[in-house]
């Protein structure tokens, strides 16, 4: 597990994305953790087919889509990408 500022994630955004692939990386605000990165797909892409056929993981998805989502501006606000 990684864990990050946001400030280091902005720095270098590519980087700790792909680091998701290997394991979680945490964002911070104020040394706090506020964001859990976790990649749906390992390097191998062993994980993707996983969930590809995992009923539960759908229903999550199902779930999720159902609620009120937040605007990317807001998104990108709370990451301080801005």
């Amino acid at each position: 597990m990684t864990v990050i500022s946001i400030e280091q994630f902005r720095a270098q955004l590519d980087r700790y994305l792909a680091a998701t692939t290997e394991s979680d990386v945490i964002l911070t605000r104020d040394g706090k953790p506020c964001f859990l990165l976790r990649a749906l797909q390992g390097a191998n892409g062993s994980e993707a087919a996983e969930h590809e056929d995992s009923p539960e993981f759908w229903r999550m998805i199902q779930q999720r889509r159902q609620e009120k989502a937040i605007p990317w501006e807001e998104a990108k606000l709370q990451l301080d990408l801005e």
